[in-house]
């Protein structure tokens, strides 16, 4: 699980898709000596409404889209049983929901739907806290079930933007297969492409969000593109699994070239680079083959 990246001379939005519809809850941002920092205060969700005649397992017809918002999740509740989905589009004029993955069963109309999504503002720690180690603490009930979550966060001068985007993948399946996806499985690619350049920078040492720029990133971006696009089954030629293998290694070789060659570091995370914070850094991350 990567960091939450909070600015520390600006507010910041936070959110917890909860696993239930919450009625009440609360946020510490604790600091890393476990000392309080702040507790926002919590935005509740408020979407709130009915499955309508027409729907199907992939689409949702519902009595209202008022608050609902594509990636946002709901919960559906259907013959006493609790599904959680994600609107991958919605279609205002006739109030239809496509969703990222189907139902196994189209629910009843009339049906409860609800929105989970918790928000809030984490306002500007200020330079001091500048650094990792901070945790997003949540509580949060439905006035029966009372549930705790913690997710790690960091406070950076400037966020770390991913390498790569659903646009990304696009191209190169246009380029490399002739073919596209839709836009909700494309964005999935690059969040799983995203979260492993990110943990691979972490074992490092490293935090990503002190380097100088992401754009020195995007070839090992569209490496990673290949070999998630192979563990799909879709490789230009030859065997899948030897595909896999291959394109897994070009991966983790491109990623390691571009980490030990990297300068413009911000190091002390003082917001200016050094000479020593200029030249690039030696080391090694070695793959087995």
């Amino acid at each position: 699980m990567t960091d939450r990246e909070l600015y520390f001379d600006g507010a910041t939005p936070v959110y917890l898709d909860a696993d239930l519809v919450a009625t009440s809850a609360t946020l510490s941002v604790v600091k890393p000596d476990g000392t309080q920092l702040e507790a926002p205060t919590v935005t509740l969700p408020t979407a709130s409404t009915t499955v309508a005649a027409g729907s199907t397992p992939l689409a949702l017809v519902l009595a209202s889209v008022t608050g609902v918002a594509v990636g946002e999740p709901l919960q559906v509740v259907s013959d006493g049983v609790t599904y959680t989905v994600i609107p991958a589009r919605i279609e205002s004029s006739t109030k239809t929901l496509t969703l990222v993955n189907g139902l196994p069963t189209t629910p009843d109309t009339g049906s409860t739907v609800k929105a989970t999504r918790l928000t809030a503002s984490v306002a500007a720690p200020g330079v001091a806290q500048i650094g990792g180690g901070f945790r997003l603490a949540w509580t949060y009930s439905d006035g029966t079930t009372t549930k705790r979550e913690g997710l790690p966060a960091s406070v950076v001068r400037w966020e770390w933007q991913a390498p790569v985007a659903a646009a990304d993948v696009q191209e190169l399946l246009v380029l490399e297969f002739g073919q596209t996806r839709s836009d909700e499985a494309a964005t999935r690619i690059a969040d799983r492409v995203n979260g492993k350049m990110r943990l691979a920078i972490e074992r490092t040492g490293r935090r990503p969000w002190l380097y100088l720029s992401s754009a020195m990133f995007e070839d090992s971006a569209r490496a990673g593109v290949r070999y998630e696009l192979a563990l799909q089954g879709l490789v230009l030629s030859g065997s899948v699994y030897e595909a896999q293998r291959e394109l897994r290694f070009a991966f983790d070789d491109a990623l390691s070239t571009v980490i030990q060659g990297l300068a413009s570091y911000d190091s002390d995370a003082s917001g200016d680079l050094s000479a020593a914070e200029m030249r690039p850094l030696h080391f090694s991350i070695q793959a087995r083959r």
